[in-house]
């Protein structure tokens, strides 16, 4: 009897410490990560936000953020999620958080509903001024797939002057651009690969010859028209029925790109090889990116000649401002594709060496990962 009551004793104090817990801001996890406990604990603080004040936008925004990124740890939060835009919709039906958190719920299968259009455009209707970066990531990415051409110039712009993102993202993405050819075509599977280039391209003016193209949003028909126009190619459809899967449609519509652009097409080095495996013998690293080619050639001469000419690699030596987690990650990445060239700068420019090793250890160095996972980076620098 006695453990029973100690028991239930340390249940209290459990329940009674979560209960307590403030409630703070819920960023993505691609900006600051946290892990399930602090989401699930931020979310019944929030929720106890909502119950005090129901009319408290930011408090439901919240809510829903925690219970959204619960799931980013292999946990189903379905459910959850559900709950929390069944009990926003009867506390604040026309909101732009309501609709905002409805439309999400959609694309993100939280939901029965396969049309989220309204929900995205009552929000937009009411767009706040003080904008996250997740409400621009949306926006920006449900007006490229809509083939709203001009609305998602006006938001990439908007997004690039809000000075919110990340600039660790921004200059990686900048020299994998740096890096193509003048007209190429950038395909990637990921929004986090394609945003900051439209943002770049709006926001900088710079490298607008370049063709951004995102693998998942091919399944939108309005994308797949607003792209083949632009690309002038006339993509086949997906009701046509003669595609045994959705993989082998974009393989599809990949190929007719390549078929058109050869040589002047790149893959992001994160696009998953799936998507990549029918050319993955055509397909050259010259750095960031992976260049489409149908006959062998020097690549490594054009990796050397964008680290040496075209990449802005200075800022892995320091960072005057918190970074995103993403942009940590980016900045060790140079290290897994970079180092295959510190061989060649040991026998031949020893110069050359010295700086490049400097900037991938820097790159290294400035993350905010373990101790044991920053020298599993640092052994890809160790020549055997």
């Amino acid at each position: 009897m006695k453990r029973v009551l100690v028991c239930m004793a340390l249940m209290a104090l459990s329940m009674g410490a979560m209960a307590q817990t403030k409630a703070v801001r819920v960023e993505s996890p691609i900006v600051s990560e946290k892990d399930f406990v602090w989401y699930t604990e931020q979310k019944e603080a929030w929720k106890a936000e909502t119950q005090q004040n129901p009319q408290n936008e930011t408090a439901w925004l919240n809510y829903y953020h925690a219970a959204h990124y619960m799931g980013w740890w292999g946990t189903n939060s379905d459910s959850i999620v559900r709950e929390v835009i069944s009990e926003m919709k009867q506390a604040i039906p026309d909101s732009y958080t309501y609709n905002f958190c409805a439309y999400r719920a959609v694309v993100s299968g939280h939901s029965d509903e396969k049309d989220g259009d309204k929900y995205a455009e009552a929000a937009l209707a009411k767009l706040p001024d003080d904008m996250q970066f997740f409400d621009y990531d949306q926006w920006v990415c449900y007006l490229a797939m809509k083939g709203y051409e001009d609305r998602m110039k006006q938001m990439a712009k908007r997004y690039f002057d809000s000075g919110i993102y990340s600039e660790a993202v921004l200059r990686y993405s900048y020299n994998e651009l740096a890096g193509m050819d003048e007209g190429g075509i950038y395909i990637s599977s990921g929004d986090a690969a394609i945003i900051p280039k439209w943002l770049i391209q709006e926001g900088m003016g710079l490298h607008k010859d370049k063709t951004i193209v995102c693998i998942p949003f091919l399944a939108v028909k309005e994308y797949r028209q607003w792209l083949g126009k632009k690309l002038g190619i006339t993509f086949p459809e997906w009701e046509s029925g003669d595609y045994k899967s959705y993989d082998d449609y974009d393989r599809t519509l990949l190929q007719n790109i390549i078929d058109k652009y050869g040589s002047r097409v790149y893959f992001s080095t994160t696009t998953p090889s799936s998507s990549m495996e029918p050319w993955e013998n055509q397909l050259y690293n010259e750095g960031l990116t992976l260049k489409y080619s149908a006959k062998p050639y020097d690549n490594l001469a054009v990796k050397r000649r964008n680290v040496e000419e075209r990449y802005m690699l200075e800022y892995l030596l320091v960072s005057f401002r918190p970074e995103w987690t993403a942009g940590q990650r980016l900045s060790a990445n140079y290290a897994v594709l970079l180092a295959d060239l510190l061989p060649y700068y040991a026998k031949h420019d020893q110069k050359r060496y010295d700086w490049l090793m400097r900037l991938l250890v820097s790159g290294i160095d400035n993350t905010s990962m373990s101790e044991e996972r920053k020298q599993e980076f640092r052994n890809l620098l160790i020549q055997k």
